[in-house]
């Protein structure tokens, strides 16, 4: 396929006057020979509100953090690369406001983020934008408002950024329009897809400016082309210019014009909820819901003082002033003001001291946070983010839910998943669920994915669709307990593995192994068949099985052995042999795997390894909690355990380092705590996930 490129054009119109190119966008397009190139074509659309002294600064500022953080992030896929440089742009921008002096309206920013990477473009949105691609198959819309009730957060106030991700499969001249939040409400649909229907970027943008309504908007148009069709244009720039530098204008077709006595500051405009909820029910199908009706807060009562005070002087019978009672009155009236005095006092005093430990504690939570970023073992991260939680807990109690406190803990949220290697699988397939069953091996071959259901005894089969997100044809049964099978009925299936083409097999096949010890075999040719196969004398629960350089390895925990039988021009007609020199206590495994070095598991969390026979020191830096499966093979450079107590996938190197712990993706439902099975393709780039409820298939994150 012709490598894609991209033909850009921008809108800016600011203060009524167009700009020739937009302070706010930024176009990558990293060199062939350099290491960015595997990371694609960046396109970043930012729309910052806020004050405008220094805003083009900081917005440089912010654009410079999201490029320079995504060509920075070499392992995930690109979905998690731009997310988290976007997190790290917001992280930037909250940093800036706290900068701030105080009551200055903070700076926020709507953010889209789109890469084009071969045939694929991927989408990441924060706040109220909107982007419209024109596909052969028609019109598509994506935007954090499909999603959202209420206006869509952009970064720069507290909170937790979960971006909008989105990915396209486009072919060249495939257009697309990027919006910023003035847009919303601003235009008529029909005109809106007329304009996208140009052939030219320019074209689509030249129409959309001569319905602009606002004084101040942005947009960017962008056509898929093919490296050869690309014509000499001007290319995009990359050079941002200083903040203080004021850029040419060209004069805008259509200004709006302020009636008489008014300025464009002083007219109170729509908000971006009111405006994003009238271009959602124009634009974007599904959000007609009228906005809940905000609450209403009464005055306070007035405050008035006394006109007088409310105590006269008193006399006696013969007109003379009671001196006594005088004084005693004012006893009376002093006292209780001393008291009042004094609680006040006390409050007073009370919340400065609350307000003393608070700030001390949050002081020692930032610092805590510096010490633990800076730190250069990872046990040293652990105890200083340790202490940066219970600083955070200690100014909880004074102020619960405060900003300052959120804000501390999204950066322990992020040192800690950079600190224990957390990788996200940002992108999941679901390729079947189920109820009912207890399945508990998975094998892939090319598009082919096997899974064994000890509940009815029966391997099933799936066929991953040209994509790989799904299957075709549904679920295919290949054979179950009570079959015959040359004239062999199958019993209670113990294990399946692959046996590659070779002594015993002429064309690669999945054996699988019952109780009785018959080993049956299929392949898409000749379907099932039984394969000569002589069991043990000492055959007393076989758990596990699977081939490795054709021998074929049975692990008996009961019989204490761990069987190995070496292939014969019939099949397996040797009769096994104990893998272990010497005898060896097995009792419990969870499960094995062989690399030439054999693994094994077993469910209190140990992790042993074995090489001909004899056990090796093997120290493996983490701990496990009910593991469930190990998985590895000689061409895999990493052991993947299914530790589904921590409800993670735990990777390591061959000498029991850790590397990474894998854990679903933002949004998805898959339960790691349910992990039955997992297996890697020999490229390390796809890992299928089994579960008790269901079938997983991922990109790896690892590298």
């Amino acid at each position: 396929m012709t490598p894609l490129r991209i033909q850009l054009a921008e809108l800016s119109i600011v203060d009524g006057m167009r700009e020739k190119r937009g302070y706010n966008v930024r176009f990558v397009e990293p060199a062939p020979d350099t290491p960015y190139v595997d990371r694609g074509s960046l396109v970043i659309l930012v729309d910052m509100q806020g004050p405008k002294q220094r805003k083009r600064r900081y917005l440089r500022q912010i654009m410079n953090t999201i490029q320079s953080t995504y060509y920075a992030s070499a392992e995930g896929p690109i979905p998690m690369a731009l997310v988290h440089a976007i997190r790290t742009a917001h992280h930037e921008l909250l940093n800036i406001n706290d900068a701030l002096p105080d009551g200055s309206e903070p700076y926020t920013c709507h953010v889209t983020g789109m890469v084009l990477y071969e045939n694929d473009v991927y989408l990441v949105q924060v706040g109220a934008t909107t982007v419209a691609v024109l596909l052969p198959t028609g019109l598509e819309w994506f935007s954090p408002l499909q999603d959202e009730e209420g206006d869509a957060k952009p970064i720069g106030i507290p909170h937790h950024v979960r971006p909008k991700t989105s990915h396209i499969t486009v072919v060249p001249d495939t257009m697309i329009l990027m919006l910023d939040s003035g847009w919303l409400g601003q235009m008529d649909a029909n005109l809106f897809r007329r304009a996208i229907s140009h052939s030219s970027p320019e074209d689509v943008l030249e129409e959309l400016a001569a319905a602009v309504q606002v004084p101040t908007v942005s947009a960017l148009a962008l056509k898929v082309v093919e490296m050869a069709e690309e014509t000499e244009t001007e290319g995009p720039t990359y050079i941002v210019k200083e903040a203080e530098e004021e850029e040419e204008r060209l004069p805008w077709e259509e200004p709006a014009i302020a009636e008489e006595g008014e300025t464009p500051e002083e007219e109170e405009g729509p908000s971006v909820i009111e405006q994003a909820r009238s271009f959602v029910e124009r634009l974007l199908p599904g959000q007609k819901e009228e906005p809940p009706e905000p609450p209403t807060v009464p005055e306070p009562p007035p405050i008035r003082r006394p006109t007088f005070w409310p105590f006269r002087k008193k006399t006696t019978e013969k007109g003379e002033p009671r001196r006594w009672r005088h004084s005693l009155w004012i006893l009376v009236v002093l006292i209780p003001l001393l008291i009042l005095a004094a609680t006040s006092y006390t409050w007073w005093h009370h919340a400065r001291e609350q307000e003393r430990l608070y700030e001390t504690a949050l002081s020692d939570a930032r610092e805590a946070i510096a010490q633990a970023a800076a730190a250069t073992t990872r046990e040293d991260a652990r105890m200083y983010l340790r202490r940066a939680e219970q600083a955070l807990h200690q100014a909880e109690l004074i102020h619960p839910n405060a900003p300052d406190i959120e804000r501390l803990r999204l950066q322990i949220q992020d040192i800690r998943m950079d600190v224990e290697q957390i990788k996200p699988l940002s992108v999941m397939w679901s390729l079947a669920t189920w109820s009912g069953k207890d399945p508990t091996r998975v094998l892939a071959q090319e598009n082919e994915v096997y899974v064994l259901d000890r509940a009815e005894d029966a391997v099933y089969r799936y066929t991953l669709n040209e994509t790989g997100e799904g299957v075709v044809g549904g679920e295919q049964r290949l054979f179950a307990r009570g079959d015959l099978v040359d004239d062999k009925s199958v019993g209670d299936l113990v294990d399946m593995g692959w046996l590659p083409a070779g002594m015993v097999v002429q064309m690669s096949s999945l054996v699988v192994l019952d109780g009785a010890g018959i080993l049956f075999t299929y392949d898409s040719m000749h379907g099932p068949r039984t394969l000569p196969f002589v069991r043990p004398d000492l055959w007393l629960s076989p758990q596990r099985m699977l081939v490795y350089a054709e021998r074929l390895y049975v692990l008996d925990p009961q019989a204490g052995k761990l069987y190995r039988f070496p292939p014969t021009g019939e099949g397996y007609t040797a009769g096994g042999e104990d893998y272990f020199a010497t005898p060896t206590n097995i009792s419990g495994v969870q499960d094995f795997a062989i690399d030439g070095h054999v693994y094994l598991l077993f469910p209190d969390g140990r992790l042993l390894r074995y090489y001909r026979g004899e056990q090796q020191g093997f120290d493996v830096e983490t701990t496990f909690s009910s593991p469930t499966a190990i998985y590895t093979t000689d061409e895999l450079q990493h052991l993947y355990i299914a530790d589904a107590g921590n409800k993670r996938i735990v990777v390591l190197d061959k000498e029991g380092k850790f590397v990474a712990q894998l854990v679903p993706g933002e949004g998805y439902t898959v339960d790691f705590s349910t992990l039955q099975d997992i297996f890697v393709t020999p490229d390390e780039k796809t890992i299928y996930i089994l579960t008790t409820t269901g079938l997983w298939r991922a990109p790896l994150p690892i590298r």
